[in-house]
């Protein structure tokens, strides 16, 4: 009997070295600089950050624990899943301006939201982030220059990427039938076909191909045949019901509902004269009070680790690195169609048109786009 404990605690330790091996292997490997950084995070032991809703509890706790594991971590992970991205950006800027200590360390959003924290003086520059990035996560910094662009670059860091298409119930409405520009959306032969979101900071795109006052009658036309105006998730429910034809989203939702029934009623297009598509990023805020921490997590989540996390619960893709399983497909329906996706800061012209939207005159022009897209006037 005495033989048999002793073999099993035997067992036990071997098992325990083996499952701390990578971390121990990780650390022993590290360079001065990394290890530092890992110590200086473990001192602080907290990070407190949002990650996206889609993401779910269960699918933000193995995201976190990875991180964790990684870098052989045991420290508090703070995540705020309530989603509301444009508020806590919002807050954020408030924040700084007050001079007020940041809620969050980190906060995840679009490129544009991340570019408006940075020129607000909220967004921290994280020093040394490239040899950081090519020791973390080496398959994204092959990639560096779009896993921050320029602009934006040491300051916002790509997680992912997010693309607008259009979406539709194939039971009531045949491929052929389907909407191929959003211009096409306006036809009344669409009318009371599918809804609009209550927000047009993806309709607003569209100027980077049409004609300001064209774009604007564009949206007209939409806001004259929705039938409602709904939030992505809450269109989706109802498309799937067969209460909506069709309606643009992004295109997450499409592999959300697939992955939970491989016969739902739901099918993925893409718009001709325009396919938007927003980075998704990470931003350090300046005043962070678990710096070191956020340096980590942030960089770490560029990394093919990270992604395959975000697609397996968030169903999001990242077509810079390409490493799961959506994003090979997400690619591979793109060239297939030849759709050649456009964004804000794709280059200067389409930046400048971007922040020409912050000024009073791009402000009234949204203001009269979001009219147009609620009533059609």
């Amino acid at each position: 009997m005495k033989r048999t404990i002793q073999v099993i605690l035997f067992v036990f330790l071997v098992l325990m070295v083996f499952a701390s091996a990578p971390a121990l292997a990780q650390k022993s490997k590290a360079s001065p600089l990394l290890t530092r950084l890992i110590e200086d995070a473990r001192k602080e032991g907290t990070l407190d950050l949002t990650i996206t809703s889609s993401q779910g509890e269960k699918g933000a706790r193995e995201l976190t624990d990875a991180f964790k594991r990684r870098f052989g971590l045991d420290i508090k992970m703070n995540f705020d899943l309530s989603g509301q991205e444009s508020q806590k950006f919002n807050q954020a800027i408030a924040e700084t301006k007050s001079k007020i200590p940041p809620t969050f360390d980190l906060l995840e959003g679009t490129a544009e939201n991340v570019l408006l924290l940075k020129e607000a003086g909220g967004a921290e520059l994280i020093d040394n982030w490239e040899p950081l990035l090519a020791e973390m996560a080496p398959e994204a910094h092959k990639v560096k220059d779009q896993v921050g662009p320029t602009v934006l670059s040491g300051y916002g860091f790509l997680r992912g990427t997010r693309s607008v298409v259009l979406l539709y119930n194939p039971k009531i409405l045949p491929e052929q039938d389907i909407p191929r520009t959003w211009k096409e959306m306006g036809n009344p032969k669409y009318a009371g076909a599918f809804s609009v979101p209550p927000w047009v900071s993806h309709a607003v795109m569209g100027i980077m191909v049409y004609d300001k006052k064209e774009w604007l009658d564009i949206v007209r036309g939409w806001g004259r045949n929705k039938r409602d105006v709904l939030t992505y998730s809450a269109g989706v429910d109802r498309m799937l019901l067969g209460d909506l034809k069709f309606l643009y989203a992004n295109d997450h939702y499409y592999y959300e509902q697939r992955a939970r029934d491989a016969n739902a009623p739901i099918e993925i297009s893409y718009f001709e004269d325009i396919t938007p598509s927003s980075e998704v990023m990470y931003v350090m805020r300046r005043g962070a009070r678990h710096a070191n921490a956020a340096k980590l997590f942030t960089l770490w989540a560029t990394s093919s680790e990270a992604n395959l996390l975000y697609e397996k619960y968030a169903f999001h893709p990242n077509l810079v690195l390409g490493t799961g399983p959506i994003s090979k497909k997400t690619a591979q329906l793109l060239k297939a169609r030849n759709i050649k996706q456009k964004g804000w800061f794709d280059n200067a012209q389409n930046l400048e048109m971007f922040l020409w939207l912050k000024s009073e005159e791009g402000r009234k022009y949204q203001q009269a786009l979001a009219e147009a897209h609620r009533t059609g006037k």
